[in-house]
């Protein structure tokens, strides 16, 4: 019985991260302008750090408990997606002006999915048609996107977010998530600073002073989109893994269409929903492959 009830709380969990991540954008990308990437990035680390303040000593003793292969694989996860992931992903909304191209972001299930592939070394043609679907999907989903720098930097980042997930995954149930975000919330803080610095220094990039509404964003940004939010999605790894927990992420793209046709008047056309079509299909088609991973051998 616990064991449902814990997987409930996984899948729960999941979709609020979903939820969170499929808003976010509409929440930084005012701040972002304003205030630069960095300077927003900084404090919104800043302000995400402050309510985990009182779980910094546990964390540490527990990285310390830590067997050294699953400590080294948790210290690779929360660098890659807190830091190196967030700050791409930062410098790609602050510079690239095709806000479709962020949902090539979420082609991270599939590269996970191949990732792990070749890592059990087992390939079938579902395992090859899943994450080719979600790919598509997402392509066509984004199709006025300029497959220039921006696409290039977004895809590439996909990468690295699918490498940090897997990550993850293998910590085991070892992975404690306030351990995973306390710890990846003050990297994430520790290396924002000389990235701020460069700006300042080397490309003499002013301060501006954040407004109300600066405010709003780096609030989402720090507490929900980044403590609250990471909290939730190693919750999510650690019940459900790391592959299925990736493929909620494709939610993301679908939920985000669906709320700007609500409530900004976005229309879906033909090509968006066909988009959002070939994604559901690549849902449909890894829980297949999920099920034959699982299923008992006869």
């Amino acid at each position: 019985m616990s064991g449902i009830s814990t997987d409930h709380r996984s899948l729960a969990s999941a979709l609020v991260v979903v939820i969170i991540w499929s808003t976010s954008f509409s929440f930084a990308k005012e701040a972002i302008d304003h205030l630069g990437p960095w300077l927003f990035r900084c404090y919104s680390m800043a302000i995400g750090v402050l309510p985990l303040l009182p779980f910094v000593r546990r964390s540490l003793v527990d990285l310390r408990k830590m067997a050294p292969l699953q400590r080294r694989y948790l210290l690779w996860a929360v660098t890659l997606t807190g830091s190196v992931v967030a700050s791409l992903n930062m410098l790609a909304l602050a510079y690239f002006p095709a806000s479709s191209v962020l949902a090539m972001m979420y082609t991270m299930p599939a590269f996970a999915s191949l990732i792990e592939a070749v890592a059990r070394r087992s390939w079938s043609w579902l395992t090859l048609v899943a994450p080719a679907a979600a790919l598509a999907g997402v392509g066509v989903y984004s199709g006025d996107a300029s497959m220039g720098a921006g696409a290039v930097l977004v895809l590439c980042n996909a990468v690295v977010w699918a490498v940090g997930t897997c990550l993850s995954g293998r910590v085991g149930p070892g992975l404690q998530p306030f351990t995973a975000v306390t710890v990846q919330m003050l990297i994430a803080l520790l290396a924002s600073l000389p990235m701020l610095l460069v700006a300042v220094v080397a490309f003499d990039h002013p301060l501006p002073v954040p407004t109300p509404s600066d405010g709003v964003g780096i609030l989402y940004a720090g507490l929900l989109n980044g403590a609250l939010v990471f909290w939730l999605w190693y919750y999510a790894i650690r019940g459900l893994g790391s592959l299925r927990a990736s493929w909620f992420t494709l939610f993301v793209p679908i939920l985000g269409a669906l709320f700007a046709a609500a409530f900004f008047s976005e229309r879906l056309g033909p090509r968006e929903l066909l988009g959002i079509g070939l994604i559901s299909l690549s849902m449909l088609v890894q829980r297949a492959v999920s099920r034959r991973h699982t299923a008992p051998a006869r």
